[in-house]
């Protein structure tokens, strides 16, 4: 019996939510697995970086060798190695025998997901590919609305090395699942490697992939560092930092929803224009809320946090929309680039973030943030003035 389309898309909802519970969940007890590997917060934020670097790099070669499987075999198959990944962090004692864990994490989670978010687009057809998309998106934003306040819970009262694991156990669930509710997916189209990094000797192609790197980037310099940067400088309570990490997930998924729906409408370009400038004035208001309220205060800070994030992921499925438009005959292909940017850019933006910390102090990550949310703007300016506009999918 054929599953109808709507759970085939929810599923593959769910695979990115599992895939991003791993690569979230670490921002969100930064502080206590610090102490926990025997390592500053600054260098255990780099095993964020280290995930979104091998993703960035190593998964388009990963989905380009895979290319001739199946893509339920290809997800299925790195769903189970994401599960093992996960149950390996019971291993862990120290900060380098992490890294290897967070290799196998990110081939393997990256993998499912540019394989998730081509096939979704694949299923759904052009006119709903927007909708289609933003769903499949909406996986990574139920990571911050559930995984990383869930996640910190447990972490508190159990331990971090608690944590992981459950997320293997999802992990199988998923992988379970997709073996009975996907059709027989085709393989993804057959482009050598050497034609798919080919597309970025294309100076547009190149250009919008950079206005993805630096849109993320903007983003993960302030989030990754988001719980110290809230007790230090907001001088909020410990306590309030859970809630507060729901509500920025609740407006991310709501976000992503409107973004979805606004684009398949209005178009991806003026969906982009629209949400990067807020993101950048609400980046520019949260220094504005610590300067208001000194002592710290939750309501000022929790409003500011939840429109900056409703605006930040407003601007995901455009992104997608747009990096796919570049090359149509390729889109999958241009779809696994556009995530391998996003992963470059979260790297990018937890590297500078940390040695921002260093050098300014966390007070200074949101005025950083927004100049490269403001820079990825003004690329994609330069880049249509160039080039003209990128036609829409049919």
């Amino acid at each position: 019996m054929k599953v109808p389309l709507r759970y085939q898309i929810l599923l593959l909802a769910m695979t990115t939510f599992v895939a991003g519970a791993n690569e979230y969940i670490l921002a969100g007890i930064l502080d206590l697995v610090a102490p926990g590997l025997g390592a500053p917060v600054a260098l255990t934020g780099q095993l964020i970086t280290l995930y979104a670097f091998v993703y960035g790099l190593c998964v388009p070669v990963v989905v380009a060798l895979t290319s001739h499987i199946g893509r339920r075999k290809v997800m299925v198959t790195a769903m189970l190695f994401y599960a093992l990944a996960s149950l390996s962090t019971l291993l862990v004692r120290d900060f380098w025998t992490f890294v290897p864990v967070r290799i196998l994490q990110a081939l393997s989670g990256g993998t499912a997901v540019v394989t998730a978010l081509s096939t979704a687009a694949s299923l759904a057809g052009p006119q709903r590919q927007g909708r289609a998309i933003a769903t499949v998106i909406m996986g990574f934003t139920a990571s911050l609305i559930v995984a990383v306040p869930v996640g910190r819970e447990i972490a508190l009262r159990f331990g971090w090395h608690a944590v992981f694991p459950l997320v293997g156990l999802l992990s199988l669930i998923v992988a379970s699942s997709q073996r009975f509710v996907l059709p027989a997916l085709s393989p993804a189209a057959a482009i050598p490697l050497r034609a798919q990094l080919a597309f970025l000797r294309r100076p547009a192609v190149l250009a919008g992939l950079m206005v993805t790197v630096l849109w993320m980037a903007g983003y993960v310099m302030t989030y990754s560092f988001l719980t110290p940067y809230l007790i230090g400088v907001q001088h909020l309570d410990g306590a309030s930092i859970s809630p507060l990490l729901l509500a920025f997930g609740v407006a991310s998924l709501a976000g992503s929803r409107f973004g979805g729906s606004r684009t398949d409408r209005h178009g991806y370009h003026a969906t982009l224009v629209a949400s990067k400038l807020l993101q950048a004035v609400c980046l520019l208001a949260l220094p504005l809320a610590a300067w208001l309220w000194p002592s710290g205060s939750l309501c000022g800070a929790a409003f500011v946090l939840v429109m900056w994030s409703a605006t930040a992921w407003a601007a995901g499925p455009a992104q997608q929309i747009r990096a796919a438009a570049l090359v149509p005959e390729a889109r999958g292909v241009l779809v696994g680039l556009n995530q391998s940017g996003m992963q470059l850019g979260i790297a990018l933006g937890t590297a500078l973030g940390g040695m921002a910390t260093q050098v300014l102090g966390l007070a200074g990550l949101p005025w950083l943030s927004a100049v490269l949310s403001l820079g990825s703007l003004a690329l994609m300016g330069f880049c249509r003035r160039l080039t003209g506009p990128v036609p829409a999918l049919q």
